[in-house]
């Protein structure tokens, strides 16, 4: 995907890019693996981290603990640093480490504190050394961290008007958050300052084309504008200054934006609708609030429509009559054809070719 960051850079700062064309982001970073996995997409040079508690960090002869880089960079969801800082429980090292920094590593904080220091994980005598050192140092920088979380939801509550305000609906949010940068709101003045932005010239793509003449080439980027669109890196050793660049990215592109659930209070991103109201974070039973909350609407809904209650109410009856009496062959094809006139009625329902009255009526001379 790029050629043009140093490679001793990643042992020193923090690199995110993105192709909203795909609806990804990408970062390269050291990132030293505890209770954290990596799965490895070869075919696309992407790698995926997630949350493994029972995860160990392999012996440094099994291979690299830091495999983000400019060829086979971190991928996730456009926007998901983001979203994962505002949510991120900052109480404790281990809750942070768990909600946000095993994802992201600790370079990204480097920028906060002058004495804030952070050797190769190599130069720490063992492993226990290196994660209480790590620990120590979150503790250092642990409400400046926190500082940096509450900016910035406040910032996402005014560029996405999550509270509704009357004096900021009839604007964008590409209007507001350039308001923020305006009057330098918070620390976004630290964004301008310490976002190191590395201008794409093509020279990513250069293998995969070069090899092409000239018309082919003209060819190639007429039919594909994708080809055309050229990505810019940020680089940055400022968490804040991160932030503001993801967000910057968000406004800039349509059909994006950062909404709070209705159900949980956690920030997301919408996946196909901008007027979703809930998240998909696994949560009891590893069921999402989404999924929870179309269960509750549906259940709303058979409340307030006597038609769609009484056929799950009569339905149910008839099924757990079948259950009791499952030798009984008759009753058994009895209940499938109810079942398949019942379910026809109530797709005609749903789709207004029947009356509520009308499928009602049906149901209780049928049940």
């Amino acid at each position: 995907m790029r050629d043009n960051l140093p490679e001793l850079s990643f042992f020193e700062s923090f690199f995110i890019w993105f192709n909203k064309e795909k609806r990804e982001g990408y970062y390269a970073t050291p990132l030293y693996l505890y209770k954290a996995n990596t799965k490895v997409d070869f075919e696309n040079k992407g790698v995926t981290v997630y949350l493994d508690k029972n995860y160990k960090t392999p012996k440094e002869e099994e291979g690299l603990l830091f495999p983000g880089n400019a060829f086979f960079p971190y991928v996730e969801k456009f926007g998901l640093l983001l979203v994962r800082f505002l949510n991120a429980n900052l109480e404790t090292y281990q809750s942070a480490y768990e909600t946000f920094f095993f994802a992201y590593g600790f370079e990204i904080l480097k920028e906060i504190d002058e004495d804030y220091t952070f050797k190769l994980k190599g130069k720490y005598e063992n492993e226990k050394v290196y994660l209480e050192e790590m620990e120590k140092i979150y503790h250092d920088l642990q409400y400046k961290i926190q500082e940096i979380q509450r900016e910035m939801i406040t910032c996402i509550n005014y560029v996405f008007n999550i509270e509704n305000k009357e004096d900021l609906k009839g604007y964008t949010p590409s209007h507001r958050f350039a308001v923020y940068l305006i009057k330098h709101k918070g620390q976004v003045f630290t964004y301008m300052k310490n976002d190191n932005i590395k201008r794409d010239s093509y020279a990513s793509r250069y293998l995969e084309l070069s090899h092409k003449d000239d018309k082919e080439l003209l060819e190639d980027l007429k039919n594909n504008p994708t080809l055309i669109s050229m990505i810019d890196t940020h680089e940055s050793k400022d968490l804040a200054s991160v932030c503001y660049a993801v967000l910057e990215e968000l406004v800039k592109t349509e059909n994006n934006s950062i909404k709070k659930c209705q159900n949980c209070g956690m920030y997301f991103i919408p996946n196909v609708r901008l007027d979703e109201i809930y998240c998909d974070y696994p949560k009891e039973n590893d069921k999402t609030c989404r999924e929870k909350g179309a269960f509750q609407a549906y259940n709303e809904r058979l409340k307030q429509n006597k038609a769609l209650s009484e056929y799950r109410r009569i339905y149910q009856v008839k099924s757990n009559a079948i259950s009791r009496n499952k030798d009984n062959k008759q009753m058994k094809k009895e209940f499938d054809e109810w079942k398949k006139i019942s379910k026809d009625k109530v797709n005609k329902l749903k789709q207004e070719q029947l009356t509520e009255d009308e499928v009602y009526e049906w149901l209780i001379e049928n049940k």
